[in-house]
């Protein structure tokens, strides 16, 4: 059994997890500078915009299925369809897991459900998403290693994880001949985001013991104060204690992928004097 079949999530979890990621063309503008500090800025005035960046691509798969669904704006039904389906799947996601997902892909995908991108004819009409919860890798790794890991991508950390990751790289012109029809490069750019969706689940099992504020997992029947809030699985007591400025906590220990975590029922006060 390998490291990410044994960090799994319990089947019966009921949590709907949706693993997404997606692709983009870049944007256009008309430069105009005064001098180098200019150029440095680089502020983009709305006026000179010839295209917006805008989703084109978004692949994602749900954490219990075997398959990678893909979506893209040449789709049939055109860009207004392609919206509507990828609104409807993450409509029905309890947690969104994706790389650089809290700064990138979520952000970009509630602006192209509700506001009109320069360049493109489309003028969406969606509703607001209902609230759902994320599991950001990049932020996962950013927090808990630090410097101990130089090399955040997603591509770097699967190589040095042993994660099978792509095999290709995103090239800007590529998704410009996408866009202008050219049928190898579609399905080049959407093979290559179907690959990040499948390595960001490799690595987001990887991580699993590491993801301190994971979303609660629910399963039908079972004590929720020993349910593994990352995998499911069962947790049992461990004679440490979580120890805060004031109050220690009973501590938990998942007895699969042997993450930590802290009851919040009657915590013990360890001091009544703190310092000013």
């Amino acid at each position: 059994m390998g490291l990410t079949e044994k960090l799994a999530i319990n089947p019966k979890v009921r949590n709907r997890i949706l693993i997404l990621d997606v692709e983009r063309v870049n944007g256009i503008t008309l430069q105009h500078w005064w001098d180098r500090k200019d150029l440095q800025k680089r502020y983009i005035h709305h006026e000179t915009v010839i295209r917006e960046p805008r989703t084109t691509i978004v692949c994602a798969k749900w954490y219990d299925q075997p398959d990678v669904m893909r979506f893209t704006e040449w789709d049939k039904g055109g860009r207004g369809q392609f919206l509507k389906r990828v609104h409807g799947l993450m409509a029905r996601a309890d947690i969104l897991v994706g790389h650089n997902l809290d700064n990138a892909d979520v952000p970009w995908l509630v602006g192209d459900f509700h506001l009109p991108r320069e360049g493109h004819k489309h003028r969406p009409s969606l509703p607001p998403l209902p609230p759902f919860k994320t599991v950001d890798t990049l932020k996962v790794m950013r927090s808990q290693f630090k410097s101990g890991a130089p090399f955040k991508s997603l591509d770097a950390l699967c190589k040095l994880l042993g994660i099978p990751a792509k095999t290709d790289v995103y090239d800007p012109e590529a998704m410009e001949r996408a866009v202008a029809g050219s049928v190898e490069d579609r399905v080049r750019l959407t093979d290559y985001c179907e690959g990040d969706v499948i390595a960001t689940q490799g690595l987001y099992d990887t991580l699993r013991p590491y993801i301190k504020n994971h979303p609660a997992l629910f399963i039908d029947g079972k004590n929720k104060l020993t349910v593994c809030n990352r995998c499911g699985h069962e947790a049992e007591p461990t004679p440490r204690k979580y120890v805060a400025n004031v109050l220690s906590y009973s501590m938990l220990r998942c007895t699969n992928c042997q993450g930590y975590t802290r009851l919040s029922i009657e915590p013990e006060r360890m001091s009544i004097v703190r310092g000013v």
